[in-house]
């Protein structure tokens, strides 16, 4: 059904891919895919890599870079499934476009900022009482989070939904070409904005040990 048929693309596969397809004829449609994917990842370890002394100076900020990543992929992937739906409309005029890209970076950043308030808070008390840092230092961290939240958030609602519109231009069909792409866009976004943020405020401006 035409659910199963937009999952599928969104995957990075192709709608015909059924159980009657060889295992081959599978492998020749996902492979080219997940051969991009591969050093575009081999790019976003590279980067995590640049940031190692932040992680070895202040080790537990490595506990919260999952968060980020998957709350950043998931921003990503709503927007695309409504950039999607709304590219189904072969009259869609520039000023909808532009509108539609508006409105995703908004309910990204309203998001953003109330997930972001949250992870201030949650992980600041975490982070006292059970990782045992100093108030201070604590919630320095958590500020780190909440606010790296917040920009990943809206990064990744704007790549979710200028990524497919640019495919729909060059006349890629979005929902097989954006999915992975995106992903992998947005983990490298939110890996730099993360660790960048933590290298800026808790080592330059405000040093702490973990």
């Amino acid at each position: 059904d035409e659910m199963g048929e937009d999952y599928a693309k969104l995957a990075g596969l192709t709608a015909e891919e059924d159980l009657n397809e060889t295992t081959i004829d599978s492998m020749k449609k996902r492979l080219p895919w997940l051969i991009i994917l591969l050093f575009l990842g081999m790019g976003v370890s590279s980067v995590v890599g640049a940031f190692e002394t932040v992680v070895a100076i202040i080790p537990i900020v490595m506990c919260f870079q999952s968060l980020i990543l998957d709350m950043a992929g998931n921003v990503g992937t709503q927007s695309l499934a409504v950039t999607i739906r709304v590219l189904m409309d072969e009259n869609l005029s520039t000023k909808q476009k532009v509108t539609l890209v508006i409105k995703e970076m908004r309910v990204g950043l309203l998001n953003g900022l109330f997930l972001g308030i949250m992870a201030l808070l949650f992980i600041g008390l975490y982070v006292y009482f059970f990782k045992h840092y100093a108030l201070g230092t604590a919630f320095m961290v958590s500020g780190c989070v909440g606010v790296s939240l917040v920009g990943a958030m809206v990064v990744s609602s704007l790549v979710g939904t200028l990524i497919p519109i640019f495919f729909k231009k060059i006349h890629v069909d979005p929902a097989v070409a954006s999915g992975p792409l995106i992903t992998t866009i947005n983990d490298l976004v939110a890996i730099v904005v993360y660790y960048g943020l933590v290298w800026i405020v808790l080592i330059e401006l405000f040093p702490i040990a973990g």
